[in-house]
């Protein structure tokens, strides 16, 4: 869950807090025990009604207190008891101090009580002039939602350390979700094996950093390019699976010009305009980039009349087969530059030209331009200059007489061309051509 971490520096070798039975507290973020939601809260001193402007804060300075094992507040409404009698003992230099206390804001009944407690304490250590090594640590963990706007800037200081839980999801963890996802399958076994890889890559692509679709996307679809905007339209449709209220044009909300960021750059946290997205769940940064929610539940495409077709923006649509194509880009391209160079030497053995011509007219030129160069005298030939030959050039040596090919050659090099031609004008391969390439590539 998207939060904010707010502490202040533990020393190493601190010991950490023992878990307890307080609610939301405890000795680190995964294993505190329970949540205020989960029991009802200790309740705070008899007889003393609750600090202004605090009313929950006293509730979890009480839990707080009981965690540290200190003995239930009086009822005399002391200094033992509530934020105060909670500062004094982290303050008065015992060894309360050296215990880190972990506080789940969003499990808070107002989730402003820890943001409270935090901005006191940060106050009273302060105050009362503590060295770095005898200050409480104070871990509250909180979203957005749960603080003031301006608190994450008001105690980020020497002493209090605000850390953003924003882009800490990267490419491998997304690859790792979707790979202990994925369902078996059969077929042989170099041709299943690309193909997975490209679905995988085409999953971890089209879902960023949001892992839970990515988890249900990689379990539910078949792997096949033309069925993949359908099965995650019905999958970002699924109440059950969106993280909060998604409105239609959550998929193509963005920064304001002035805020965008460099590509590539890094954000140490969300900006303003951003927060709020990223506390439900809809934007993250991911792989240096600025990722939104994938889409929402589909909008009539004024464009598609056909009576029962499914019927999504066009846009989204658009937006989803670019994600297909930068997965086959990364996924592929390194395997037909293999193929291709492979290829080089079956039309080398297949030429009807002497090699020096085949190389002057069918190579790439100096200035780096492929293709013939009609006119021109041979030039010797060169490991180099034929080695440079694309897959174009290839074929149209092969169609203009130049190279003699089997059949099975010439398809072959038909579908590599045609494949990589494709994906070079930013065309995703659809699924008989992906098969149909996998088959050229594996045998």
């Amino acid at each position: 869950m998207p939060g904010t971490a707010a502490a202040a520096p533990l020393p190493d070798g601190e010991p950490a807090a023992a878990h307890g039975p307080a609610d939301g507290i405890g000795r680190e973020p995964e294993a505190s025990a329970g949540s205020a939601g989960d029991a009802e809260p200790a309740p705070s001193a008899a007889g003393r009604p609750p600090e202004r402007g605090w009313p929950t804060a006293h509730e979890l300075a009480d839990r707080v207190l009981k965690e540290l094992g200190d003995a239930a507040p009086g009822a005399d409404g002391g200094p033992g008891a509530g934020v105060d009698g909670l500062l004094h003992r982290l303050t008065d230099g015992s060894g309360a101090a050296s215990r880190v206390i972990v506080v789940r804001g969003w499990h808070e009944p107002a989730p402003d009580a820890g943001a409270e407690l935090l901005r006191r304490l940060a106050a009273a250590v302060k105050a009362a002039g503590l060295p770095p090594e005898r200050r409480p640590r104070l871990l509250v963990l909180a979203g957005p939602s749960g603080l003031a706007a301006e608190l994450p800037e008001q105690v980020a200081r020497e002493d209090v350390a605000v850390h953003w839980w924003w882009g800490v999801h990267g490419r491998l963890d997304t690859a790792t979700v979707v790979a202990m996802a994925r369902p078996p399958a059969g077929g042989r076994a170099a041709r299943h094996q690309l193909l997975e890889a490209v679905a995988q890559a085409t999953v971890v692509e089209v879902c960023g950093p949001f892992l839970d679709l990515a988890e249900r996307l990689a379990a539910e679809w078949d792997g096949r390019p033309d069925t993949l905007p359908p099965q995650l339209h019905r999958l970002l449709s699924d109440e059950g699976l969106l993280p909060g209220a998604r409105e239609a044009d959550d998929a193509v909300r963005s920064l304001p010009a002035q805020r965008r960021p460099a590509p590539g750059a890094a954000l140490p946290a969300p900006a303003g305009a951003l927060r709020e997205d990223w506390d439900r769940g809809l934007a993250d940064r991911w792989d240096g980039r600025l990722r939104h929610w994938p889409g929402a539940a589909a909008r009539p495409d004024p464009r598609t009349r056909e009576t029962g077709a499914p019927k999504w923006d066009w846009e989204w649509e658009h937006g989803v087969r670019t994600r297909i194509w930068l997965a086959q880009n990364t996924a592929l391209l390194p395997l037909l530059d293999e193929a291709r160079e492979a290829f080089t030497e079956v039309v080398r053995g297949r030429s009807r030209l002497p090699l020096p011509e085949l190389a002057a007219r069918y190579g790439p030129r100096r200035d780096g331009a492929p293709g013939p160069r009609p006119g021109t005298a041979a030039a010797p030939a060169s490991a180099a200059a034929l080695a440079g030959m694309e897959l174009g050039d290839m074929w149209r040596a092969y169609v203009q007489g130049a190279a003699r090919l089997s059949q099975p050659e010439a398809d072959r090099l038909r579908t590599l061309w045609r494949s990589r031609n494709s994906l070079s004008h930013r065309e995703a391969l659809d699924s008989p051509r992906l098969e149909r390439l996998a088959d050229h590539l594996t045998r």
